[in-house]
């Protein structure tokens, strides 16, 4: 779950504002706090967040909508940010109700003005379907649905006229309290003394108790006293107020202070301000590098304008997975966005963003089959939002799209392995856009069609394949025939799989003639040995399969290799080397679970769950089944749709309902299908049992008539009208059996009192 980030200053003077906030959603399930950009929405957002997180016990999700520039991504990013597993065959929208529909939980929903329209559509969805979930929102104007709460957040209180701060007191006045922290934090020897406590009262009054613009001001006192700062910003003041007429008056006074920081920067400062504004989201000192630098501002120089800009809090620095990386706040990027628009400058720097990420994406091709895999992974989940905006910027140029296809068509493993719905969507979209026949095209249909295959759509995967072959089939570029055949041969294994063998052959002589990166190759060759593993060709699959392994070992590849390791457990689960089976594919799901690979875990709890009803372990082969088809519709067709997959599964079931019956079967299933991944993936992997080994305490009668009723299937208001109680108290009597038998769900109960009967519940 995408929770609360940690906020690394205190909260100054809000306590009426969260006192109001608390009290709303308690009255109403969307609340919005509204105000112009630098007041403190997201600031006041973030600790009623963190203060409320005891009392939603189904979790307090934070979802940064700032970097979002593509409406119909909406849903998915807040299914993101709450950690949903991506469900590409589904609408976002149906998952996220799903997952909401039974959960007490807390949405936060920050920066949504820029996307009120699709916002207003899906809180009203989510509130509809999900009763006990509360949305609290920040914008800069009203959501606009029904029922809504707003709550326009002011600017902090300011020392009254002719009032000042006594020396060395900060905390009577929250405005006067902000600039002092702030000042100390970059000036520790700064107090307030006579001197200077008349000019840091007027500061906080001109600047009208604005949060952002204190902060600001207060990154000054390294080099101007307080009196000094307030001669400098005075002026600027007093001519925003009396020019901009358009503008209310705290507007003014924000737009005055960004352009009186502005000026204060020095050149190369500024220029990587405006410059910088073209990153969506996070960015490297190497990002700005390449993006930002040219003779006015050698690369050289960044690293000392980012130095400065973070100094003077126009810059947010944080440290994610061991590399630095640096922000502009919305208010100050749309600020430096003016600025580089107003030199003429804008297409300029987004062209220049545009070729960073095309090079980052180039740069991950040729390192991907390699011991780098896993950083770039890192890598693209962090520069996702620039991803997007790079992707979008080509798509509105129509001197770009061979960009745009290049950016979504070439870095395959991107979408199969980290962005599977995300990347269908890119592509149907650039190749929309970009119909003129083509190499770069017939790339990206090849790539598209991988995608579709995964979803088991597997009728347009040969159709994107087959037009892949036709472009390609004219040009010397024989790479992309090959891969082409490559996606075809995929296809084609999942509804035939004597037709298979003979279109992978096809693509990896094809291979053979060209410098094709290594894991375009070796991908095919796992397919290939996975389809005759599945055939029963267990030697031919075997030297296919190792040939990969050991490749991957060599190169220290890992994300292939765990495809290499499944295909072998598969060849030993069909010998009958049911161990040796269970020990490769442990070491594939370990693997699967660095890269996050929805998809291969899915594969990987399938086979162990026939290899456990072939080993007399019945229960946990439906409870890795159960838990394994929660994943697939993840994904799209269970088992991408293919019969042979299928068949096997099928063969699992039957051989399980009649070691244990259905209704134990069955329990185990749906018991798989609830609990959290991480603890199906223990009971995968044998570090966890997979049922609980006794039960802790014994019942009462009473409890065991509700625990046989719960077996029975009934919910707790059925309970209730059998036994003719309250249902609150059906539900006390519940709650006492989980706790009392030490289970986490009602689905234990029932699996327990089916196998064990109910005398073993007795006390």
């Amino acid at each position: 779950m995408g929770e609360p980030p940690t906020a690394l200053t205190r909260l100054h003077g809000r306590r009426s504002e969260i006192a109001d906030i608390k009290r709303a959603l308690g009255e109403s399930r969307l609340v919005t706090l509204t105000g112009f950009g630098g007041v403190g929405k997201t600031r006041i957002a973030l600790h009623v967040a963190h203060e409320l997180r005891r009392s939603f016990p189904g979790g307090v999700g934070w979802v940064e909508l700032a970097d979002l520039r593509e409406p119909a991504l909406l849903a998915q990013t807040v299914e993101d940010h709450l950690g949903i597993p991506e469900q590409p065959g589904r609408d976002p929208l149906s998952v996220l109700v799903e997952h909401l529909r039974d959960r007490r939980m807390l949405i936060v929903l920050d920066n949504c003005e820029h996307l009120l329209h699709g916002i207003a559509r899906l809180t009203q969805e989510l509130l509809k379907a999900a009763p006990d979930l509360r949305i609290l929102a920040t914008s800069r104007q009203s959501i606009g649905v029904p029922g809504e709460a707003l709550l326009p957040i002011p600017p902090l209180p300011v020392p009254a006229e002719g009032a000042s701060p006594e020396p060395g007191a900060d905390a009577g006045c929250p405005s006067v309290a902000l600039f002092c922290e702030r000042a100390v934090g970059l000036s520790p020897g700064f107090r307030i003394t006579p001197e200077n406590q008349e000019a840091v009262a007027e500061l906080c009054r001109k600047l009208e108790g604005i949060p952002l613009a204190i902060e600001l001001a207060a990154a000054e006192v390294r080099v101007l006293s307080v009196p000094e700062l307030l001669d400098r910003l005075d002026p600027r003041l007093q001519l925003l107020r009396h020019g901009v007429r358009t503008l209310p008056r705290r507007h003014r006074t924000m737009q005055a202070t960004l352009d009186w920081s502005y000026d204060l920067c020095t050149p190369g400062e500024r220029l990587l301000w405006a410059r910088a504004s073209v990153f969506a989201g996070w960015f490297s000192l190497r990002g700005a590098e390449a993006v930002c630098s040219d003779p006015r501002l050698p690369r050289e120089e960044v690293f000392e304008a980012i130095a400065g800009l973070v100094d003077k809090s126009v810059l947010v620095r944080t440290e994610t997975h061991g590399e630095i990386r640096f922000r502009l706040l919305e208010p100050l990027r749309e600020h430096g966005h003016a600025a580089l628009c107003q030199a003429g400058d804008g297409d300029l720097f987004r062209d220049r963003h545009l070729a960073w990420m095309c090079e980052l994406s180039d740069l991950a091709c040729a390192q991907w089959f390699g011991p780098s895999q896993e950083q770039w992974c890192v890598t693209f989940r962090l520069a996702r939002a620039d991803l997007r905006a790079a992707v979008e910027y080509a798509l509105s140029r129509p001197d770009r799209r061979e960009e745009a296809l290049r950016l979504v068509g070439d870095p395959w493993f991107l979408w199969v392995t980290l962005f599977l719905r995300e990347g269908r969507h890119w592509l149907d979209r650039v190749l929309a856009a970009a119909p003129q026949p083509g190499l770069r095209r017939a790339k990206a249909l090849a790539t598209v069609g991988f995608v579709a295959a995964g979803q088991g759509d597997t009728d347009a995967a040969a159709a994107y394949a087959e037009e892949c072959l036709s472009l390609s089939a004219a040009g010397e570029h024989i790479e992309v025939s090959a891969y082409g055949a490559q996606v075809l041969g995929l296809a084609t294994s999942l509804r035939s799989l004597e037709r298979a063998g003979a279109v992978f052959e096809r693509a990896l002589a094809l291979y053979e003639s060209t410098d094709a990166y290594l894991d375009y190759v070796v991908c095919a060759r796992v397919k290939l040995g996975l389809s005759l593993a599945f055939r029963g060709e267990t030697d031919a699959a075997v030297e296919h399969l190792l040939h990969c392994r050991d490749l991957c070992e060599r190169a220290g590849e890992r994300w292939l290799h765990s495809y290499a390791l499944t295909g072998l457990a598969l060849v030993h689960e069909v010998r009958g080397d049911f161990e040796e089976a269970v020990t490769l594919v442990r070491r594939a799901i370990r693997t699967k679970q660095v890269f996050q690979d929805t998809l291969g875990l899915a594969m990987c709890l399938d086979l162990l769950a026939w290899i456990k009803s072939k080993t007399g372990a019945p229960t946990e082969a439906a409870l890795l089944l159960g838990g394994a088809s929660r994943l697939w519709e993840s994904i799209g067709a269970p088992l991408f749709g293919a019969k042979h997959w299928l068949a096997r599964r099928t063969d699992a079931e039957e051989r399980g309902r009649q070691s244990i019956g259905g209704r134990a079967w069955a329990s185990a299933f749906d018991e798989g299908a609830r609990i959290p991944r991480e603890q199906l993936l223990a009971v995968a992997l044998g570090e966890k049992p997979s049922r609980p080994e006794e039960p802790s305490g014994a019942l009462t009668r009473r409890e065991q008539q509700v625990a046989e009723l719960v077996a029975d299937g009934l919910s707790n208001r059925e309970i209730a009208e059998r036994l003719v109680i309250a249902q609150r108290t059906a539900e006390g009597h519940v709650e006492k059996i989980l706790a009392k038998l030490g289970f986490r769900s009602r689905s234990q109960i029932a699996a327990w009192i089916v196998e064990h009967g109910t005398s073993a519940l007795l006390g």
